[in-house]
């Protein structure tokens, strides 16, 4: 690790904690090279309790992560799906090397967090110090890397799977002393055998860790470290950040310049991850426990019993700011749902409680808010609108029929116009979600020429029309759905703004000032009132304006949101770091709120609908072992596979011999399945299997797709022409080449070096003419003559239109 986010061993409470910070002399050399896994014997946890300073607990496999109560849950919860992600890559829901969780459970290896450096030595000053401790600090927990900083969760939860696990199970390969395997080969990397941190590395190492703390044993881990990370991607722009330390900072660096540590890593004997973590673990549901004791929160409190009892099931989503989780409404069973860094908000429900749509300014620095949903049960997170101005909110209409977005006539995100944003207009447009599904299944984003303009009004008179929340009753008269929206003049100036609240039907018929002075109103269950931010309400029934009340809670409470009962409401407490808190519905003097501490939440809002996750349903994939396998199977080189996602298929991975029983298996056991989207295709390893699969994909009138980022080639491409239709989103990638073959002399050579009447042509003119090409001979020769066997052309947009290639 960098020196400036070590753990420093010369603090006592936590160098001890894991000896590979230091202490305890190398163990002898040994040249047996066994490699079967021996678990040694359990070393007994620590007959300290740990409820009293670590009373935040989850449970991965059996190995425990056990955090202070003002530790923030989503740095928790990001932690334990890093770890669950490192012991079962595949996402499976079984450990990739079950020897190696069974010898971290039974030595009760624990990575114990706080929020910070100083926090967690004041939590761990009276605990016995084990060698199966591991600190890992919240202000060095970074999801998705957010700001720039490297999240330290990819290296100290590696350092307690390899050193409590790796280290024990597999002592002469990964044993931390002089002579094991993975000794041997650090001891190259840093040119030579150190004892202690030489004065000066000699020329050539590029190991070259200069921590006076970290003693051999503590060099082995940093070294184990450096190189899987390296290998999965994690340090590949970080090079000039880290070379001080390690200078092989890609997979290829390591493979060419270490073999030894790369032939270690990369061993399937001993199921090291083969994909980064990246805190999204799709295995099983992690669940936090023990959140009751935090000083403030008692889950046996009242109100969180009833509000669970009375609403069985249903779910809270909301932001931290920077990502989109969901949540039990006592603030358990929290998911991450999507990392939508640097910054999201404006969080609501589709209709069926199957995606949480929200607003997010992802990407580079200057990126606009666009919308995006993710899907609740499998995370798969779709970016929606292209607008390159700010969504300011979004919504669907409880009929499913429209979206609605807000959209600011800017980039908040470019210069100083976050500091002043008097200079821009908000208006509402709306488009009908039969048009939008069918933008974005074809791989495109909604741009602002495919909607409506629902409410507007000339950029002089300064209105933002904006925070919408549609009445989640339909209409007994026949009329279309009812959209709350705030109207807002002169936005962000204090002295000068006001908001009104007004409704109006989707057709833009019926706009209804309902009242004034106020914002952001959100609809009940029953649509017969409507909450505000400063937690008033407008009740239909009686036409006026109430208030609810909420005591002992000292901080500011706003923006509530009723339960599905009607009998509870949940809302922000507080400013900066905004939290969560829940109370009854009610207007009485002594109505008691609670607040959910340790969670970061903006704009909870109550699923439409109970949410029963079908954990089994995120494997729903043909020719590999999980969701996660197959979207690295290109980069691995694994052969194709299809993650089913409703009406389509997402392919990955280069087409083999298996490719027949895949779409077989497709064909029969997801008929719902009319589109194939091929993200990342490279290429065949097996012509024939591949051409008789693509036959099937026509046969069976089946449409292709490519995404903007799809990015496929040769075989690949021949299996996307199949398509019936076929779809080609802008940026994607279509790269053709000859086929190779050995002459008699045993050369390599192209296709195009065939004279043309040669007979190994006539099986791919003959599938060309199978899937109605309308110039299959000539495609087929330009495709061959555009590069060599071992090189790719990419078809230029003039070439695209040329040979048909969407239809």
């Amino acid at each position: 690790m960098l020196k400036d986010k070590k753990i420093p061993c010369l603090v006592l409470t936590i160098s001890s904690l894991l000896s590979a910070c230091g202490g305890g002399s190398p163990a002898s050399p040994t040249t047996t090279t066994k490699v079967t896994p021996t678990p040694t014997a359990p070393t007994q946890p620590t007959t300290t309790p740990l409820s009293s300073a670590f009373p935040i607990t989850v449970d991965v496999f059996g190995v425990s992560i056990r955090a202070t109560s003002s530790t923030k849950m989503e740095k928790v919860l990001h932690a334990a799906n890093v770890m669950a992600e490192y012991l079962d890559n595949d996402g499976n829901g079984i450990p990739d090397n079950q020897f190696v969780v069974d010898q971290m459970v039974s030595s009760g290896a624990t990575l114990l967090m706080a929020p910070t450096e100083s926090a967690f030595e004041e939590a761990a000053k009276d605990l016995e110090q084990l060698d199966a401790y591991q600190p890992l600090f919240g202000d060095e927990t970074i999801p998705g890397n957010q700001g720039g900083r490297f999240d330290a969760t990819l290296e100290e939860v590696l350092h307690l799977i390899t050193h409590v696990g790796y280290s024990k199970v597999y002592p002469e390969i990964f044993g931390e002393r002089a002579g094991t395997a993975i000794a041997d080969a650090m001891d190259i990397a840093r040119g030579g055998h150190f004892e202690v941190i030489p004065n000066r590395y000699p020329e050539g190492a590029w190991y070259t860790y200069d921590d006076q703390t970290c003693d051999y044993s503590c060099m082995v881990t940093e070294y184990t470290y450096w190189g899987l990370t390296s290998i999965l991607g994690a340090q590949a722009s970080r090079l000039e950040e880290i070379q001080n330390e390690w200078k092989l900072n890609t997979r290829n660096k390591v493979k060419d310049k270490d073999a030894k540590i790369f032939n270690i890593l990369t061993n399937d004997t001993y199921q090291l991850a083969k994909i980064l973590p990246i805190g999204q673990y799709k295995g099983f549901e992690i669940k936090i426990e023990g959140v009751e004791a935090s000083e403030n929160v008692d889950s046996s409190h009242e109100i969180l019993q009833s509000v669970v009892a009375e609403n069985p099931h249903y779910k809270i989503a909301y932001t931290d700011t920077s990502n989109v989780y969901m949540m039990s409404p006592d603030g358990t069973e929290m998911r991450l749902l999507a990392n939508a860094n640097p910054v999201a908000g404006y969080v609501s429900w589709s209709p069926n409680a199957q995606y949480v749509y929200f607003a997010s300014a992802k990407g580079d620095e200057q990126s606009a808010w666009e919308g995006f949903r993710v899907n609740v049960e499998t995370n798969q997170l779709t970016k929606l609108t292209n607008f390159g101005q700010d969504v300011r909110s979004l919504g669907v209409s409880p009929d499913d029929q429209y979206l609605a977005i807000s959209v600011m006539s800017g980039n908040s995100n470019i210069g100083d116009n976050n500091e002043n944003l008097t200079q821009f207009n908000t208006d509402l447009y709306i488009v009908e979600m039969a048009i939008a599904e069918e933008i974005w299944n074809s791989g495109e984003t909604l741009s602002l020429a495919d909607m409506n303009v629902l409410v507007s009004s000339p950029a002089t008179d300064q209105f933002w029309y904006e925070e919408i929340n549609w009445r989640p009753t339909l209409p007994t008269d026949g009329k279309e759905p009812i959209l709350a929206y705030t109207q807002t003049w002169r936005y962000d100036e204090d002295d000068v703004s006001y908001t009104n609240v007004y409704t109006i039907r989707a057709d833009g018929s019926e706009k209804t000032l309902l009242v004034e002075n106020k914002d952001q109103p959100i609809w009940d269950f029953d649509g017969e009132r409507i909450s505000f931010l400063d937690m008033s309400y407008y009740d239909f029934e009686t036409k006026s304006i109430r208030q609810w009340v909420v005591t002992e809670i000292n901080e500011e409470t706003a923006a509530p949101a009723l339960s599905p009962d009607g009998d509870f409401m949940i809302f922000e407490v507080g400013d900066e770091n905004r939290k969560a808190g829940l109370a009854r519905a009610s207007e009485s003097a002594d109505n008691q709120g609670v607040v959910l501490n340790g969670l970061n939440v903006y704009e909870p809002r109550w699923s439409p609908l109970p949410v029963e996750l079908n954990t089994s349903s995120v494997q729903m994939v043909i020719g590999a072992k999980s969701v996660n396998a197959c979207r690295a199977a290109a980069d691995n080189d694994e052969q194709a596979c299809l993650i089913i996602n409703g009406e389509s298929a997402e392919m990955n991975g280069v087409i083999g011999s298996n490719i027949v029983k895949t779409v077989n298996q497709l064909l029969s056991e997801h008929p719902q399945v009319n589109t194939i989207i091929l993200n990342q295709v490279p290429g065949s390893m097996d012509d024939i299997s591949n051409l008789e699969a693509a036959r099937l994909i026509y046969d069976s009138g089946l449409t292709t797709a490519l995404r903007s980022n799809s990015d496929i080639a040769s075989g690949g491409v021949d299996f996307f022409l199949a398509g019936v239709k076929r779809q080609v989103a802008a940026g994607a990638k279509l790269g053709v080449h000859a086929w190779g073959y050995q002459d008699s002399e045993g050369n390599y050579k192209s296709a195009s070096e065939l004279p043309r009447n040669h007979p190994e042509h006539e099986m791919y003119i003959e599938f060309y003419k199978h899937i109605n090409h309308t110039t299959p001979s000539e495609f087929y020769f330009y495709t061959i003559d555009a590069a060599p066997f071992d090189d790719i052309h990419y078809m230029t947009e003039d070439e695209l239109n040329k040979w048909n290639m969407a239809r």
